[in-house]
């Protein structure tokens, strides 16, 4: 990027570290770039192909190509904009009008930090995509997968915008806050699963044995339980996690709805005479986890002092 549209861009940096929404632009160019290189660009013959194949796989390399051609469009248009931003608030103070796009403002953008840039996002997508091809196709390998991709923006847009310093800055001002933050949403996860659990458990043999089919073989069930146990794990996760961010967020209405949309759709299975025992037994773990999510909640924010 040359020495204008540098200074296009580091116009408006505020005090403290603070980053400027010009050069924000383009770190959002870069994501964007990603998404829709990822998601939308990417064939599903693609992905196989490269699973399959791994380094032998021709898709791998025009996956990795897409990538960065999309990188280098998406930054050389903002950083148009930002070129043509600049010139027309600098019009606007003199009163001279330079409305339209200018072969000025072309040539004020130095084409070659963008392509080194466009050739990081190619390389490394390549390298990233190379080694997730060899692994299963978990949950946890996208998400590792999608956070190195994410990593390597932040770190190729501090290159080309010079904000290594204000990026570590905002690194460095991780205070106690945010450590109770962490600490509440770790805690109403597996630690309040486990819980749960526990406390449900002189309850959860007995409910087993009134709900377990008779007709069908124990080596069926085991997988079913498991499964399903593992689904209703992880919606008392999702659940927790909106109930706290509702908490922190003063949105206590919020809860009462969830909670009643939750009683809505388990209201079918609920209601039979049968199930009387079911009912009680969700409805103490549902209390259950609203209750510490929600004081949890409340603690989080008496210790920041927002309570």
């Amino acid at each position: 990027m040359g020495a204008s549209s540098i200074e296009a861009l580091s116009t408006g940096v505020l005090s403290m570290g603070e980053i400027a929404t010009e050069q924000l632009v383009l770190l959002v160019g870069l994501l964007l770039a990603h998404v829709l290189g990822d998601f939308y660009f990417q064939p599903a013959s693609w992905v196989k192909s490269r699973n399959t194949k791994h380094l032998m796989s021709p898709a791998l390399y025009l996956h990795a190509l897409l990538h960065g051609v999309l990188a280098f469009f998406a930054l050389l248009i903002l950083s148009l904009f930002a070129t043509l931003a600049t010139k027309e608030s600098g019009a606007a103070a003199t009163g001279i009008s330079t409305t339209g796009l200018s072969a000025a403002s072309v040539t004020a953008i130095e084409l070659t930090p963008l392509f080194f840039v466009s050739i990081g996002v190619m390389a490394t997508h390549f390298i990233i995509d190379a080694v997730k091809s060899y692994a299963s196709p978990t949950t946890f390998a996208f998400v590792i997968d999608q956070a190195a991709h994410i990593i390597v923006a932040i770190i190729l847009w501090a290159l080309l915008t010079q904000q290594f310093t204000p990026l570590l800055q905002h690194i460095y001002a991780i205070n106690y806050h945010h450590l109770v933050l962490l600490l509440a949403y770790l805690v109403i996860l597996s630690p309040t699963s486990i819980f749960i659990k526990q406390l449900l458990s002189p309850w959860t043999k007995e409910l087993e044995e009134l709900t377990n089919p008779t007709r069908t073989s124990e080596l069926v069930q085991l997988p079913v339980r498991r499964t399903l146990a593992m689904a209703g794990q992880r919606i008392g996760y999702l659940e927790r996690l909106l109930i706290l961010t509702f908490v922190l967020l003063n949105q206590f209405a919020a809860i009462g709805f969830l909670i009643a949309a939750k009683s809505i759709f388990r209201f079918g299975d609920l209601t039979k005479s049968e199930d009387k025992k079911l009912t009680e037994y969700v409805l103490l773990g549902t209390l259950t986890s609203v209750v510490i999510t929600i004081a949890t909640g409340l603690v989080a924010k008496w210790c920041i002092g927002t309570l």
